[in-house]
């Protein structure tokens, strides 16, 4: 889902930068200065079993944890939840399909991006744009061979369960996706739009983003994870920003426990300048990577 995300040109391109499967390079940072160990890691929502084992790094900061803290706890969430949520919030109240709602212009050419990788568009007529968005970026990832029951989210879960590690979530299901159902009409069409360009022309990135994260070029990595956010601010305001702002204030909340955490959150929310590195440091909560 994160973590959402995950939900951006920036979910595939993380999809591939964890499959180059480096341990020296792997996205980790600690708080510090608290009177208990907080890690940071960040994570993806898709991988492929050929991605496996994780960098030792990954196992190293989950043996040592305490507590697991993900954006949303996922052994807590059914089929129902996922159904009921689907209902409230990716279907329009008013019964209008995807073609309805959006205009007859962007409609023509996401109809054609989508037959251009082979996915039928008739699927997702039930959806809001913002929700279609969410699918087609589900159905390509799947296309390239990256499934979510292989992410970090789900197989440390699955662990976490097997361990009897107490595992927590950083918000609801409703309160994740409820940042793109309130997202304007147009910054919907402009969500989807962006998404299907993407999804065109991904895999012409992907050793981009390898080479990038086997060197550990950090400040690549964020040109090239945050690139076109800018164009989309409103998605990036609520997606990015706001769930940053409320995370920071919930690990700046763990400081003050005796408990040792590891928090995995979706990578593209540990890099850039909004990043919650920044605003905790801007909270005076200094961090320091783990190479």
């Amino acid at each position: 889902m994160a973590g959402l995300i995950t939900l951006l040109r920036s979910t595939y391109l993380c999809a591939a930068l964890i499959a180059c499967n480096v341990a020296s390079a792997v996205p980790l940072w600690e708080i510090e200065g608290t009177n208990n160990r907080i890690r940071l890691l960040g994570s993806v929502h898709f991988l492929r079993a050929e991605d496996y084992p994780l960098p030792p790094a990954i196992a190293d900061a989950y043996r040592e944890a305490d507590i697991i803290i993900m954006e949303l706890a996922l052994d807590k969430i059914t089929a129902t939840d996922m159904l009921r949520v689907q209902q409230q919030l990716a279907i329009d109240p008013e019964g209008r399909s995807l073609s309805e709602l959006v205009s007859a212009g962007t409609y023509r050419k996401v109809r054609s991006l989508a037959a251009d990788i082979d996915i039928d568009l008739n699927l997702l007529q039930p959806f809001e744009p913002w929700f279609a968005a969410l699918q087609i970026t589900q159905l390509r990832l799947l296309q390239l061979g990256f499934d979510g029951s292989y992410g970090i989210d789900a197989m440390l879960t699955h662990q976490a369960s097997t361990d009897g590690k107490p595992l927590l979530g950083l918000e609801t299901l409703d309160e994740q996706l409820q940042a793109l159902d309130t997202l304007p009409a147009a910054a919907q069409q402009k969500f989807l739009l962006q998404t299907l360009e993407d999804a065109g022309s991904i895999s012409d990135d992907l050793e981009l983003i390898m080479t990038a994260w086997r060197q550990g070029d950090i400040a690549t990595l964020n040109k090239l994870l945050l690139e076109g956010l800018d164009e989309q601010p409103e998605v990036y305001e609520q997606i990015l920003i706001q769930r940053n702002r409320r995370w920071t204030q919930a690990i700046i909340d763990m400081t003050k426990d005796s408990e040792d955490y590891l928090i995995i959150v979706g990578a593209l929310h540990l890099i850039g300048e909004d990043s919650v590195q920044s605003m905790l440091d801007d909270a005076g909560i200094r961090t320091r990577r783990i190479k």
